[in-house]
């Protein structure tokens, strides 16, 4: 007997509750880009680790230039040159300074960076110093105040700052201050594996060309939903990918569906109707798959269902491309954050930019395409007789979600589904 369709907001709690992150495992992290933070991840030192310059110039002491004016300026020696590598530093003795580039670490008995433009360079290929003859001199002008252009330590980030949060994905711009705040290894949830599967007879696989291929029945065409599922979980960071066609055989979906080592992820495309020949269910069952739903009140995708097996989540969509990417987005999407260990997040929203009306009956999920307007985000819907599914699906960046029966005017808002972000 058929099941009455549920609605999406129950079938993505119930993935939720059955799906699990991958489990966490420590590594480097130039090999954690990507992938999801287990734990929160802490700065492990402070950078800079000691007070550095922040310009070109030279280092003081704000007690030898306190009373210099523009009448009596303060002149200094500058005794040697410091650069971000210097080290071991010497000091700043009274009434000298030291030349220092940006990134230096301000020496001891110095504190406070004058800038190039900021004194009057004496000696040393400059105006001779009436003090100092011709050596490396420079004249200050005005006072400044301790800390002038002075980077303190961990003015940038201080050790133990939290800068990557539990169940958040690690960007590369993170893996880079992992690295300089020396930070070994971080606890991490692999990316889940995955597999699609189109499943037709009139198919042949587009993923496993070769000149060793045999010729393909000129009734076949190609499983363009293995192209796209396993694109867009790319896109979502899966790397880990297998794809292939199956027939209409039940028994070769039931073998592959009760083979060990199974990835934590098998998305099936087609059969998923009511026909004699829609054989995903009877197959997903006789594997020992426990059905999580079996029929869904959206258009399109009502006929898609969920189950599992172990560590395995099996996600059967239906077989029209366009119905793919609306279901992907809609129900995948968040079975595979929470594979993935992603934090759940909220809804987002665009505005509309024309009208749009929808027929009575659950969700309506309608490709459309995003873009920035006055620093609103906005979606022009890609539905009706003017665009049709194939020309829309090509164009699309992600799926509206439209109440049943309901009439949205232009520039309500509408929830929408995307990879985009």
């Amino acid at each position: 007997m058929k099941d009455r369709p549920i609605p999406r907001t129950r079938a993505i709690r119930r993935l939720l509750d059955t799906a699990r992150p991958t489990p966490p495992t420590q590594l480097p992290p130039m090999e954690c880009a990507g992938l999801t933070a287990a734990e929160a991840v802490a700065a492990g030192c402070d950078v800079p680790e000691r007070a550095s310059s922040v310009r070109d110039g030279y280092a003081v002491c704000t007690a030898d230039i306190a009373a210099a004016t523009t009448g009596r300026p303060a002149v200094l020696r500058v005794t040697h040159t410091v650069r971000a590598e210097t080290d071991p530093l010497r000091p700043v003795e009274p009434g000298t300074a030291a030349r220092v580039l940006t990134g230096g670490i301000l020496p001891p008995g110095s504190d406070a960076v004058l800038a190039e433009e900021d004194v009057i360079a004496r000696g040393c290929g400059h105006a001779p110093c009436p003090t100092h003859g011709d050596a490396e001199c420079i004249e200050v002008r005005g006072p400044v105040r301790p800390g002038w252009f002075v980077r303190t330590a961990g003015g940038e980030i201080a050790g133990g700052d939290v800068f990557i949060q539990r169940g958040q994905e690690i960007s590369p711009q993170a893996v880079a201050v992992m690295l300089r705040t020396r930070v070994s290894a971080a606890w991490v949830h692999p990316a889940p594996r995955a597999r699609v599967v189109a499943l037709g007879s009139e198919l042949s696989d587009p993923t496993h060309p070769g000149p060793d291929t045999p010729p393909q029945p000129a009734a076949r065409f190609p499983a363009d939903n293995l192209i796209l599922t396993s694109g867009l979980l790319a896109r979502c960071g899966i790397s880990s990918i297998e794809t292939g066609v199956l027939p209409d055989h039940e028994d070769r979906l039931t073998a592959l569906l009760a083979a060990d080592g199974l990835p934590e992820l098998v998305i099936t495309t087609g059969g998923t109707g009511r026909s004699e020949r829609d054989f995903a269910r009877a197959g997903a069952r006789r594997a020992g798959f426990e059905t999580l739903f079996d029929a869904l009140d959206i258009r399109p995708g009502r006929n898609m269902f969920a189950a599992h097996r172990d560590t395995t989540l099996l996600i059967a969509l239906p077989g029209p491309p366009t119905a793919v990417f609306a279901c992907f987005h809609a129900v995948v999407l968040p079975a595979l954050r929470r594979l993935r260990g992603l934090n759940e997040t909220a809804p987002v929203t665009a505005r509309l930019d024309a009208t749009l009306s929808s027929r009575p009956g659950g969700e309506w999920l309608a490709p459309c395409t995003l873009s920035r307007h006055g620093g609103h985000l906005c979606a022009s819907m890609l539905a009706g007789k003017d665009t049709p599914p194939m020309l829309a699906l090509g164009q699309a960046d992600g799926v509206a979600v439209m109440p049943g029966g309901e009439t949205l005017l232009a520039g309500d808002r509408v929830e929408v589904l995307t990879t985009l972000f």
